[in-house]
């Protein structure tokens, strides 16, 4: 089955791009109304623009472990992006998002579909996603792990008291 702009915007009413102003030198006219938010810095913007949309999509071709994918599984947003670096450390294929082969634009394009053709599973990735946060991606837990490897290192290395 074949997937492109078309399909997604079938499914969608209008989209918001974060972090810029404007879009320069790219076509303005995608069928449906787009809007550009600029860099947001206080904390409850944020979390109300990753928990607003059906779906966030990162289609970075090099990531580590993105803030933006951990922001909006917390909003618990399903994510589609990319399989690559740390993208699979936070989306669970088809349990909180959608991940694809590295530059299959079709199956992105599909990704996003599948997460929005369907309210009751779109409803489900997104309690699966903020489960997901809850259980692997918290402060206290992230606290609680890297004390743990400070301790195993402190004990490998033999510096312990």
């Amino acid at each position: 089955m074949s997937f492109n702009l078309i399909d997604i915007l079938n499914y969608m009413k209008r989209f918001y791009i974060l972090g810029i102003e404007k879009v320069l030198n790219l076509p303005t006219d995608f069928g449906l109304k787009a809007h550009y938010l600029g860099q947001l810095r206080d904390t409850l913007s944020l979390a109300l623009v990753y928990s607003a949309p059906d779906v966030f999509v990162a289609p970075s071709v090099q990531d580590n472990l993105p803030n933006t994918i951990m922001e909006a599984i917390a909003c618990g947003t399903p994510c589609v992006a990319f399989n690559i670096g740390g993208m699979p450390d936070m989306i669970e294929h088809q349990q909180n998002g959608y991940l694809v082969q590295p530059y299959d634009s079709e199956e992105l394009a599909h990704g996003i579909t599948w997460v929005l053709q369907d309210e009751q599973r779109r409803q489900a990735l997104s309690h699966r996603a903020r489960e997901k946060f809850e259980q692997e991606f918290t402060l206290e837990i992230q606290c609680h792990n890297y004390v743990k490897l400070y301790e195993d290192i402190v004990q490998i290395s033999g510096l312990s008291g």
